[in-house]
């Protein structure tokens, strides 16, 4: 893969989370609660955007069915979006909780299900997870 390519996978990857690191900052340094309450709700839609977005890998990738494990990719693809859908419901503090708990689950997934994917692509999603 090209020097070109990996440096701009991750500029775009870390360009990903700014909205995440935009919504903390209001969250913690701004004064009127309307504002706090906006990026609350921001920063769990983005969770949720960014989570299935993380899925839709898996289908991307399952085409490549050298190991055997089309099915099970094509599986989990769609739980993110559909465990994120869910934690949209809860309140507050527990889906960020929820999504916290949801980037460290793909994480590991991603490590079984993406062996196909390149090193740096895993150093990369371990970068912005954590």
């Amino acid at each position: 893969m090209s020097s070109t390519w990996q440096t701009e996978r991750r500029w775009l990857g870390y360009a990903g989370l700014v909205p995440f690191a935009g919504c903390c900052a209001v969250l913690v340094f701004a004064v009127p609660v309307e504002w706090s309450h906006l990026a609350h709700e921001t920063l769990r839609h983005y969770a949720a955007v960014i989570a299935s977005f993380l899925g839709a890998v898996h289908w991307g990738v399952a085409s490549d069915d050298r190991d055997g494990l089309q099915h099970a990719r094509l599986r989990w693809g769609i739980m993110p979006a559909l465990i994120a859908w869910t934690l949209l419901a809860l309140p507050g503090r527990a889906a960020l909780l929820g999504f916290a708990a949801l980037f460290g689950l793909i994480l590991i997934v991603d490590r079984y299900l993406l062996p196909v994917l390149d090193d740096a692509y895993r150093t990369l999603r371990l970068q912005l997870t954590g």
